[in-house]
């Protein structure tokens, strides 16, 4: 059901980095839309981030927030393993809710936020925004034409040699849920799997190892030193993931690791392939391996921006959300498989 409303009233809970560099900036950018209400555990970090953007309300608790009838829709920027008490307390409110990446810090509470979108009937959208970069957009056009055919293999690679996050509480598993498998792989993972349309993951196995993280002797990034003495999340993980219609992928991902060029993400089909960056198609036309370069036209908006955007048109047209917490559920359904794995040494079934 599209809303008569002219604007759109949002409120943002956690007023950190992410609220600062991607939430704030998408509304701002966004016609429509008036952000009035800011939400931080910490009440100086609320008051100051009100203070830069203008935002007349300012709560401690995020059920008081939720709770505003002059609100329409709510951005969760708080640390992984809190997206779920927020992101319910707004549904059960009737507020649309767009929740940063992972979905959750478990599958457990991502199941939770999934249920709750679809009690109150409301957008549950997930902030992974490298589907709606420009190359993903066209990608994603492409492999729904057919051109790759039956997709039978996807790799997945995000990949760091030195860059342990060295602010907030990335590196701490009550926290953060994970490492760089919630951090940077996720984005990878779930750009994989969208774009080979969503297959059902029916089993992982893999490993999460700690080789630096709770090392203070090892050779330091541009991000400087992190939180050795309470690092206890994985620098490094490798999975290998079954899907139904008998599709495989792996992933490799890393904070930090001694490697070169290790490669990149790309999908194999039947009639094509894919490598993601640098972006190359790979076919047979004629006879002849052809090799093809797309020339994607200059687009100089963020991501974030056009995820946020794409979030309010959603609220205003009465639209599906824009990237539904099922898939991203089934993705940190793979995360935890991951860490399961770890412990026992074999495939962790997903059926």
């Amino acid at each position: 059901m599209k809303t008569k409303k002219k604007t759109i009233n949002i409120g943002i809970v956690g007023s950190g980095g992410i609220a600062r560099g991607a939430h704030m900036p998408g509304y701002l950018n966004t016609d429509g839309v008036k952000v009035i209400a800011a939400c931080d555990v910490v009440k100086e970090t609320a008051e100051k981030f009100a203070k830069d953007y203008d935002i007349p309300h300012v709560f401690t608790d995020y059920n008081e927030l939720a709770a505003m009838d002059e609100l329409d829709a709510i951005s969760v920027c708080t640390p992984n393993s809190y997206h779920a008490g927020p992101t319910v307390a707004a549904l059960e409110a009737g507020k649309h809710v767009i929740c940063e990446k992972p979905i959750a810090g478990n599958a457990k509470d991502g199941q939770a936020m999934v249920d709750a979108a679809k009690k109150a009937g409301k957008i549950l959208q997930i902030g992974l925004n490298q589907r709606f970069a420009p190359k993903s957009r066209f990608l994603k056009k492409v492999i729904e034409d057919g051109a790759l055919g039956q997709i039978y293999y996807g790799r997945a690679v995000a990949m760091r040699r030195r860059g342990i996050p060295s602010w907030g509480a990335f590196v701490q598993m009550k926290m953060s849920g994970g490492g760089p498998l919630v951090d940077i792989g996720v984005h990878e993972l779930d750009l994989l799997v969208w774009l080979m349309g969503c297959p059902k993951p029916l089993g992982a196995a893999g490993h999460a190892y700690r080789k630096f993280g709770d090392r203070k002797d090892v050779a330091l990034g541009d991000w400087g030193m992190w939180d050795a003495d309470n690092y206890d999340v994985e620098d490094f993980a490798v999975a290998y993931i079954n899907f139904e219609n008998e599709i495989t992928a792996t992933l490799e991902t890393s904070w930090a690791a001694h490697f070169g060029n290790v490669g990149p993400s790309f999908i194999l089909g039947d009639k094509g392939g894919v490598c993601l960056s640098p972006f190359q198609i790979y076919t047979d036309k004629h006879g002849t391996m052809v090799d093809i370069t797309p020339q994607l036209p200059r687009n100089n908006e963020d991501p974030h921006t056009t995820e946020i955007k794409a979030f309010v048109n959603a609220i205003r047209e009465g639209a599906p959300s824009p990237v539904p917490g099922e898939e991203a559920l089934a993705i940190t359904k793979i995360f935890d498989a991951i860490y399961k794995s770890t412990k026992t040494g074999t495939m962790v079934s997903l059926k």
